[in-house]
């Protein structure tokens, strides 16, 4: 029941400026009752520049605009990124899935990384996992590449449903 799920939606702040740049942050508004119901994500082109290249054209396109989070594992990862909408889902799988980003050295699945899950060689498309707490186990394989992370917000984070866990009703 999308109800019941958490909803997300994004809002792009990144500006150009001169270099250096600042990193691109997405402020994510949710109907999570914790806080101010929101938390943000600062983006790494220089982790992933293919990857954040996705996820703001996504999030400059409204993909993320009442977005639920489809899967929650408590102290593993929050899962999100099909859309409710065929149209843009639909768009978006049209784009193709996006080629694996070269892995950052000395950057581990810490607390609040944000990731695009994939399954394989170059399969990133538009599902996004953001860690819970430590997971060595995760950035071991080609398309696990962390594209940000959250500053700001993780008790919104943890608070998102859990009781669909890992095999929701779709």
């Amino acid at each position: 029941n999308l109800y019941e799920m958490a909803l997300l939606g994004f809002l792009v702040a990144a500006t150009a400026a001169p270099v250096p740049a600042p990193a691109p942050t997405l402020v994510c508004k949710t109907t999570v009752q914790v806080d101010d119901s929101s938390f943000t994500i600062e983006l790494r082109p220089d982790w992933a520049p293919a990857g954040v290249e996705r996820v703001l054209g996504m999030a400059k396109s409204g993909f993320f605009e009442q977005l639920p989070f489809f899967r929650m594992l408590p102290n593993f990862l929050v899962q999100f990124g099909i859309s409710t909408s065929a149209e843009k889902q639909r768009h978006w799988q049209s784009q193709g899935n996006i080629r694996d980003d070269p892995r950052p050295a000395g950057v581990p699945f810490t607390d609040g990384i944000l990731s695009f899950a994939g399954y394989g060689t170059d399969s990133r498309s538009t599902h996004l996992f953001i860690t819970l707490g430590s997971q060595p186990g995760l950035g071991h394989r080609q398309w696990e590449v962390p594209v940000g992370r959250v500053v700001s917000g993780m008790p919104v984070v943890r608070a998102i449903y859990s009781g669909y866990g890992d095999a929701p009703d779709q």
